[in-house]
């Protein structure tokens, strides 16, 4: 009877143990927070960062409304949700700032958006 106690004791000491380390092993979750190397102005406001959290609530139909407006500006490319014009305008739709507070941003902040944008939307978290 001490012997299954024992083992009993053992098996919850390592199960135990293992839920500690896959939960330390898990990753963090990404942010959404696009921070700038150095200030941005856009009409007379300082900017640090933007929020893109508000992705997480879109639905497919704006993936279609940005996907339509990409086709009005005769943006025509079998990929386009992994251009920097398309991450413009789910960042502008997620965020409610113009499309022109994207567009003014430094070379290098425009394609960490494109790569925050694409990253959340190819980021593996859908059903394969």
């Amino acid at each position: 009877m001490d012997e299954i106690k024992s083992n009993a004791a053992l098996e919850e000491e390592q199960t135990t143990a293992l839920v500690q380390a896959a939960t330390e092993e898990e990753p963090e979750e990404e942010s959404l927070v696009l921070k700038f190397r150095k200030p941005y102005k856009f009409e007379g406001q300082e900017y640090t960062e933007v929020d893109l959290s508000a992705m997480e609530d879109m639905t497919a139909a704006d993936l279609c409304a940005v996907g339509k407006i990409m086709t009005r500006l005769g943006i025509v490319n079998p990929v386009a949700e992994m251009t920097v014009d398309y991450a413009i305008y789910m960042a502008a739709r997620a965020t409610g700032k113009p499309v022109e507070f994207f567009q003014g941003l430094p070379t290098k902040e425009g394609i960490k958006l494109k790569n925050m944008v694409t990253g959340f939307l190819y980021g593996g978290d859908g059903e394969d």
